[in-house]
């Protein structure tokens, strides 16, 4: 899974590289903050994304996103056994880590104008988890809002992803046209 890691990265450098020749790439920082039973497990997480964007037609974009997001584990107390007198003896574990990787296409309708101010969104797509020696890929849709400056894009979404769900913070810097 290390190698799946390096060729993410090598990609987004890769997509830097050529930011200036798209006019619609945005590169972000991401807050997820899992939701549900989920929560109970993981705490928030951190991670990165890159997202094209292309009109489709006047306030209509359609978007192709891929990024990743790790959660640190949470600490719980098990029963561990008993001491000679009969009393409970507690241990303290931790859940491990998790990595999702959300590679997702979908619409941005701007509300006010064409590629500014506030709009709705909606992606589908694959989501891939790794954590704990094992790893699945599950399908998600993520529906969100989001308010987009000049050379910044704010958005807040819910991923829904079976039992994995999580709302997302993104902050984003939109590199400039050539």
């Amino acid at each position: 899974m290390k190698t799946n890691y390096y060729k993410f990265l090598l990609s987004v450098l890769f997509a830097f590289a050529l930011a200036p020749a798209f006019s619609q790439f945005s590169a972000g920082l991401d807050i997820g903050l899992p939701n549900g039973s989920w929560s109970d497990g993981w705490s928030a997480g951190f991670g990165v994304s890159a997202r094209y964007e292309k009109e489709i037609q006047d306030k209509l974009n359609w978007t192709a996103s891929a990024g990743f997001v790790s959660f640190s584990g949470k600490s719980f107390t098990t029963l561990v056994g008993y001491n000679p007198a009969g009393q409970p003896i507690y241990g303290t574990e931790k859940y491990s880590s998790v990595t999702i990787i959300p590679v997702t296409g979908g619409v941005k309708y701007y509300f006010q104008e064409s590629n500014t101010g506030f709009y709705g969104a909606a992606d589908i797509g694959l989501f891939i988890a790794s954590g704990g020696g094992s790893s699945s890929t599950k399908f998600g849709f993520s529906p969100g809002v989001g308010y987009r400056l000049e050379k910044f894009d704010f958005s807040f979404r819910l991923n829904a992803v079976s039992d994995g769900n999580y709302l997302g913070l993104r902050a984003a810097y939109i590199f400039p046209a050539k």
